[in-house]
Order: structure tokens, then C-alpha cells, then sequence
């Protein structure tokens, strides 16, 4: 199936997906240029080399733990709590999910085209993160 028609048959789900980071990240919402929906991912470690910058997640369901973690300097790994919540995290850092139990949904919004963002931070703070 082309990527068109794949986008035709999920619009609906798109276009809520899209409502939902326009009310996190306005300019975020502007700049992805896809989404993962995923149940019960379990990953090793990686980097998103394709990502031009930060992506943000979200999880839902009911589990137990199964943050994202990731590499914030060569000595520490920051676990990112997006459990019904929103984390913003630069997937071009080492990364994974964390051990969960239970059924974890997740949501990812990421860039794979468009101006390259400066590596700057691993994790973005709350703050950062509207």
C-alpha cells in the first residue's frame, strides 16, 4: 500500500493525534513530520538516526513503569516519565524504554525532514516542555 493511502485510511487518528500536540507545542505540532503509535514496544537501546531533532512521547494505558530513558551524558541515564504525559527527549541520544508491566500505548511524534536541530540536551525539562 502506498503511504497515501495509508494516511487516508488513519486520517481520523492523525488529525486527533495532531489536535493533541497542537495543544502541548504549537510550533512542534507545525515541524513533525510523522507519528508511531505503538502497543507494548519493548526496544533495545538505540539512536533515532534519521530524526533531524527532538520527539516527543506519550504513554497510555495501564502499566507500571516503562519510561523512556536516555543517555543524558556519557555517566547518566535520565529516565523521562511519559506516562500519561508528555516527555520531550533528542532521540539522536542513546535511548530505550524502560521495564513495564501491564499494557503500555505509546505515542511518538518525530522529524525526519526540514532545518537540523542543534544537538544541545538529552532531556528537556519541564520546563522546556509546555
Amino acid at each position: 500500500r502506498t503511504a497515501a493511502a495509508k494516511f487516508q485510511q488513519h486520517a481520523k487518528v492523525w488529525d486527533l493525534a495532531h489536535a493533541l500536540m497542537e495543544s502541548v507545542d504549537p510550533a512542534y505540532a507545525e515541524m513533525y513530520t510523522a507519528i508511531a503509535m505503538t502497543k507494548n514496544f519493548v526496544g533495545s537501546p538505540h539512536v533515532d538516526t534519521e530524526n533531524v531533532g527532538p520527539f516527543y512521547g506519550l504513554a497510555l494505558g495501564d502499566f507500571e513503569g516503562g519510561g523512556i530513558c536516555v543517555e543524558s551524558t556519557p555517566f547518566e541515564v535520565t529516565q523521562v516519565d511519559t506516562r500519561y504525559r508528555f516527555g520531550k527527549v533528542d532521540g539522536r541520544f542513546p535511548h530505550w524504554v524502560a521495564p513495564y508491566t501491564g499494557e503500555r500505548y505509546s505515542i511518538i511524534y518525530y522529524q525526519t525532514a526540514g532545518p537540523v536541530a542543534p544537538k544541545t540536551v538529552a532531556v528537556f525539562t519541564d520546563d522546556q516542555v509546555c
